[in-house]
């Protein structure tokens, strides 16, 4: 007689799978019985799912913090700036991460990149303190900390090529939602060019732009899904280039010919995918010509004074890092200095950001911050080129990331996305493939997706 062994993991997936659905229909039944229209609790019943599913699987609330990363500035809830998705769903990620660090089902994997980060959220936090705003001081502070977080957790899933798989995916989508809105935006009339409903268009661009790499990864899928991926390439593409934004074009250009000199041979699948995000610019030209003519003419008319505005903020950081090298001006406080480190009034014309990342770190959190910023961003490259020699991960999967990294770390310096998900989640996965192929020559096997 055959004996077939079953493994606990299984076990303990289902009775994880019952107790959720147990507490949901439990729910839903008290709500049905307490009041006389049970439609009305049908969202709150949603919620709940969501909220029991993601702290039993972990997974899945990355997926939704995924999701919620383009969706920042589309989205609002309660009319509240400060409440986003991307808080939302960070903060059921990290309980969620809580429960399966103390069921432990995942582990840790810390190395010199989340000393750095952790020395980074220090200083941060040492700049607070010191900063005349505090208020802001704080929300960028949170801000920051919550990326850390990010990192941590996608950094406990090296190995876990499904789960990446599906995380892009979902970004992907997301991203294709956002830029859709942006575009609707642009019709409508509520922006000259593809903005968001609660932010600025070179935020989104920045997002789209990082994204666009990791979707053009997809297309080696085939069937229906290679046809979804040539959609979702074609809207984030002609958002992306809807929003004008210099910054993001400067990124992608810098990826584009990175990849032209080191795979040249990559680049044949591409043809089909540019080619139709190309047409797809063309058709929105044709049929919105008047808009995009009165986009293009106002982006010119303010191309030479931005890149003064620019030129100034770098110039005011310098001087902020000169006379306040160990610990700045605190995070969110460089738009009070500006005015100050010229001996002059402040103006509405003054600038609130450095539109560089690197120089606003230095500025607002002080040199030791800025150093470790440049030494996490070169160890991240550093990691990706290794990867990519040893061929670690799903195929071409390092090639992408390495892309996305190019986009982040280059389109940052004329933008200040030092506090958005891109350079960190970009550096998250390099390191999991960097621990992926250190586990394989060390002989040890990979935890599996929980």
């Amino acid at each position: 007689m055959t004996v077939v062994a079953v493994t606990s993991q299984p076990r303990r997936i289902g009775l994880w799978t019952a107790l959720a659905a147990t507490v949901v229909a439990v729910a839903a039944a008290v709500a049905v019985s307490a009041t006389w229209w049970p439609l009305l609790v049908f969202p709150g019943a949603v919620a709940l799912a969501v909220v029991v599913g993601a702290l039993v699987r972990l997974d899945f609330a990355l997926l939704l913090v995924a999701a919620a990363i383009p969706l920042e500035y589309s989205v609002a809830l309660g009319g509240n700036p400060q409440l986003t998705v991307v808080k939302l769903a960070g903060a059921l990620c990290f309980a969620s991460f809580g429960v399966q660090l103390a069921l432990r089902r995942k582990r840790l994997r810390l190395d010199v990149t989340h000393a750095m980060l952790l020395g980074i959220l220090s200083l941060i936090l040492i700049a607070t303190v010191a900063a005349n705003a505090v208020d802001s001081a704080a929300l960028v502070t949170v801000r920051y900390a919550s990326y850390v977080g990010l990192y941590f957790v996608l950094t406990a899933f090296a190995g876990d090529h499904r789960t990446f798989e599906r995380f892009v995916w979902v970004l992907s989508v997301a991203s294709a939602i956002a830029g859709a809105l942006a575009i609707r935006n642009l019709l409508i009339g509520f922006d000259t060019r593809a903005t968001p409903s609660y932010g600025d268009a070179n935020d989104l661009a920045y997002i789209l732009s990082t994204t666009l790499p990791l979707t053009l990864w997809l297309l080696r899928r085939h069937g229906l899904q290679r046809l979804a991926v040539l959609a979702l390439v074609a809207v984030i593409g002609v958002a992306d280039a809807l929003t004008l934004s210099r910054g993001a074009a400067v990124g992608l250009g810098c990826a584009l010919v990175w990849a032209v000199v080191t795979h040249r041979s990559q680049l044949r699948a591409l043809l089909a995918p540019l080619m139709i995000v190309a047409a797809s610019i063309g058709v929105v030209a044709l049929t919105q010509q008047a808009r995009i003519t009165i986009a293009l003419r106002d982006k010119g008319i303010v191309a030479v004074s931005n890149v003064d505005h620019r030129f100034d903020a770098w110039r005011s950081a310098l001087l902020l890092i000169e006379s306040h090298p160990l610990i700045g001006v605190g995070p969110g406080n460089f738009q009070l200095y500006t005015a100050i480190v010229d001996n002059r009034p402040p103006t509405p014309d003054d600038p609130t950001v450095v539109h560089n990342a690197y120089l606003e770190v230095g500025a607002e959190i002080g040199l030791p911050a800025f150093a470790l910023l440049v030494a996490y961003v070169v160890t991240s490259w550093k990691r990706l080129r290794s990867v990519m020699q040893q061929r670690v991960g799903p195929p071409s999967f390092a090639i992408a990331v390495t892309a996305s990294m190019i986009v982040a770390v280059m389109a940052a310096l004329t933008l200040s996305e030092q506090y958005s998900a891109p350079l960190w989640v970009m550096g998250a996965i390099a390191t999991c493939l960097w621990q992926e192929a250190k586990t394989r020559l060390g002989g040890a096997p990979v935890d599996a997706a929980p």
